[in-house]
């Protein structure tokens, strides 16, 4: 059916969207560092050093430390233009223009390097520009085509794909920067992402009733439970509720969340393997093992998560903002437990399975905080996303104060773990206290003081009732 080709290509989108980013960290892990030392080993020594396949480049850390930093700078810009973008022409076009690019930049990355740091800046700014545009965009489109019973599962199975590419990129880099040649993972993953940006535009619409390839059996379903969201037009842009939106209190539940989710999962995938050389003086073999496994089980928690909370709610055992709020909690409470024990622990294998248990169990919370904007304006669901994910900045920040704070040495990484779990569990509380699962009056029915920019007024049909008494008033 349709709706799995969104799921799989979706899935498939974020594996390779989140493996570009992965797969730079570590490599520039290998370039920057004189890989002859080598304290700890779970592996033979790179046969890759000393060879015409090698790359060492003489940067001073201060230099280079910011490389990630610069990304999510303009990861961050893009946020909000996502949201416009998919809402006004297309979601799914938006989409595979963002993978594409940031396929293109990344194989253009392993030719350009060794040239200077100026360069790699550049290119780096331009690639996050381009991936700010996705989240955005790919929540426009599961938006159309999740149905009401489905939600949870649809987005969790998607997003699966983000969460597991960690595990895929670390693994491959590490492996194939070691034994094949220093930029090999850059022309792998960048490769794959331009020929599945391809597919992906032949293959998905931005909406069911756009798509002619549906058949009879799932257009009844989406006429039964579908969320009967209208396709992008300038219509729909000139609707936006901007003031409502920034001022929902569950809306900024969901901003908070994903805040703190930015600040962690950044930490995980563009400072963790540094963590692992400065602290413990593992070779890049080793650290592509290492960090792998706790991404593997967190994938796995992301697709039990999504079902079980579907199934709690489908069986009415708890409500929607019930729901939501075990995911979260558990999932994101646990971790941040998890990343201020590090502050204690001196020893790489404590430390690994640590992170294997807080990593792995996060992948609950994505039932809650990401799943969220589903249920509280699926109309506007790119809309809200950019909004929520101007939260990014969390990223900045986060490999801002890494970047400052790291040293050879555990001390340093062991004050940033403490910083990062306290801002997360912190996270944890204001979620539990304001979010909602149930959607919000102003999703479906506008009027023209809504927005400064409302030109229009016209009531969106949706399963539920409607009532414009406040902000936030629930149907």
């Amino acid at each position: 059916m349709e709706r799995q080709m969104v799921v799989v290509l979706g899935f498939l989108g974020l594996l390779f969207s989140f493996s570009l980013r992965t797969c730079f960290s570590l490599v520039m892990v290998y370039v920057l560092r004189d890989n002859s030392f080598q304290v700890n080993s779970l592996f033979t020594e790179c046969t890759v050093n000393g060879t015409d396949r090698d790359l060492i480049l003489p940067w001073d850390p201060s230099v280079t430390q910011y490389f990630n930093t610069v990304f999510f700078v303009g990861y961050f810009i893009t946020q909000l233009p996502g949201g416009y973008l998919s809402a006004r022409y297309s979601s799914s076009r938006v989409f595979g223009i963002s993978i594409l690019t940031s396929g293109l930049l990344t194989v253009l990355l392993s030719f350009v390097m060794a040239y200077g740091t100026a360069v790699v800046y550049a290119l780096r700014f331009v690639q996050g520009l381009f991936e700010g545009l996705s989240i955005p965009a790919l929540n426009g489109v599961l938006s159309a085509w999740s149905l009401k019973n489905e939600k949870s599962r649809m987005v969790t199975l998607t997003y699966c794909g983000a969460y597991l590419s960690p595990a895929v990129a670390f693994f491959v880099t590490g492996a194939s920067t070691c034994y094949i040649s220093w930029h090999s993972s850059l022309f792998i993953f960048g490769g794959f992402a331009i020929i599945f940006s391809i597919v992906w535009a032949f293959c998905i619409y931005d909406t069911p009733m756009s798509n002619p390839k549906m058949s009879a059996v799932e257009k009844s379903l989406f006429d039964e439970m579908g969320p009967k969201i209208d396709g992008s037009s300038e219509t729909m842009v000139q609707n936006i509720p901007y003031r409502k939106i920034v001022t929902s209190t569950p809306v900024m539940a969901v901003f908070v969340g994903n805040f703190c989710r930015n600040w962690i999962f950044s930490l995980q995938v563009s400072e963790l393997p540094q963590y692992f050389a400065d602290a413990y003086g593992l070779n890049v073999a080793s650290i592509g093992f290492l960090v792998a496994f706790p991404e593997v089980l967190m994938a796995i928690s992301v697709v039990t998560g999504g079902i079980l909370i579907d199934k709690l709610i489908a069986t009415e055992k708890v409500t929607t903002t019930e729901g939501r709020k075990i995911a979260q909690c558990t999932g994101f409470g646990i971790e941040s437990l998890c990343l201020l024990s590090l502050y204690i622990i001196s020893d790489y294998r404590i430390a690994t399975a640590v992170l294997l248990v807080g990593i792995g169990i996060s992948g609950l919370a994505i039932s809650g905080y990401q799943v969220n904007v589903l249920d509280l304006a699926p109309q506007y669901a790119h809309i809200v996303t950019g909004f929520t994910r101007i939260s990014c900045i969390g990223s900045v920040l986060s490999t801002l104060v890494a970047g400052s704070l790291r040293q050879e040495n555990i001390g340093s990484w062991q004050n940033i773990f403490l910083i990062a779990g306290s801002i997360h569990f912190l996270g944890v509380l204001f979620y539990a206290v304001f979010a909602s699962g149930e959607k919000l009056s102003w999703a479906t029915n506008l009027s023209p003081s809504d927005s400064t920019m409302t030109l229009t007024s016209r009531d969106v049909i949706e399963y539920g009732t409607v009532s414009q008494d406040n902000n936030d008033k629930i149907d």
